[in-house]
């Protein structure tokens, strides 16, 4: 059986925006005249305009579906507490964000992820980072020890226990700390309690090989935003008190 074009998929009228359009549209990721184009259709669309409204809103805005991480631990093999059905789960996610053919995908994805038991979902309220690869003109979520190579491209996604500020700091093999995010001074870095926040901006990998480690680090709003220095090759940076940490693993290769 062929896999189904996502590419031509879409709800409303022929002459609408298919959902991949909408998708590469709220990433950033379009030519500006043909994002100019599909602007003017969803402003002019009740039903496109009801669709994007779906994606600015993100995954949060559904309770207790999370269909990143249900494809991370699809290759990971990650296993976590059950909270509800994952049937019920990716029922509800196929019915409010895919088009009606898509929601056949979702069945086969069920199967696939589900042999005889179920998967669980993360907990709401951890830290966690998500680290995408722009690849051509699509993003993918990669997994912490993934493989990455000098001139990738990447972008972030954050969930978060509480409103504070955020910033990513990098550690190169030979303990040098930098800054992956923000890429620039004056860039929003508060933010309320929620799930599945995307940071502007995409950071490109330099030449530097070897085992390179992101933190995502979060402090309350009275420590302000992170200022962390470098704690040596191997080690996680230092952080002023009451700041909390996750990481993720990098390994460059030529």
């Amino acid at each position: 059986m062929s896999p189904p074009d996502f590419v031509t998929l879409r709800a409303g009228r022929p002459e609408c925006p298919s959902d991949f359009a909408l998708d590469r549209l709220h990433s950033g990721e379009l030519p500006p005249a043909e994002a100019q184009a599909i602007e003017r259709h969803v402003a002019g669309c009740t039903e496109c305009g009801a669709r994007m409204t779906e994606r600015q809103a993100g995954f949060g805005a559904i309770d207790g579906v999370d269909p990143r991480v249900v494809l991370a631990r699809i290759r990971t093999g990650l296993d976590a507490p059950v909270q509800t059905p994952l049937s019920e789960r990716l029922s509800v996610w196929a019915r409010r964000l895919l088009a009606p053919v898509a929601v056949a995908t979702a069945a086969i994805i069920l199967m696939v992820v589900v042999p005889g038991q179920e998967q669980g979902t993360r907990m709401k309220g951890a830290l966690a980072l998500h680290v995408f690869r722009l690849t051509g003109d699509h993003a993918e979520e990669v997994v912490s020890g993934d493989m990455f190579a000098p001139g990738d491209r990447l972008r972030f996604r954050v969930d978060l226990p509480g409103e504070g500020h955020v910033t990513i700091f990098g550690v190169e093999a030979s303990g040098t700390l930098y800054t992956a995010w923000p890429l620039e001074p004056g860039v929003q870095t508060r933010f309320e309690e929620v799930n599945g926040i995307e940071l502007p901006g995409a950071v490109s990998l330099d030449a530097q090989l070897g085992r390179e480690m992101l933190y995502l680090v979060h402090c309350p709003l009275e420590v302000g935003p992170p200022e962390c220095t470098s704690g040596g090759v191997g080690e996680k940076p230092v952080c002023p008190a009451g700041c909390v940490m996750t990481s993720f693993i990098m390994e460059k290769g030529g």
